[in-house]
């Protein structure tokens, strides 16, 4: 895919996917074999050892 095409999947993901808005995923890049996805390192994303939670 394009970076032209890049944000229609975003809208998209954020529209189907409210845990998208919920953690306010980044999609930084995407192609046919890999999408990257950026993440805020927030405290109430951290786990009780201060890493990031596992459903985050």
């Amino acid at each position: 895919m394009s970076s032209g095409s890049l944000p229609p999947i975003v809208d998209i993901m954020a529209a189907s996917v409210p845990m998208v808005r919920t953690l306010g995923l980044e999609l930084t890049e995407t192609t046919a074999g890999r999408t990257v996805v950026r993440m805020a390192d927030r405290p109430d994303f951290r786990n009780h050892v201060g890493g990031p939670h596992a459903g985050a």
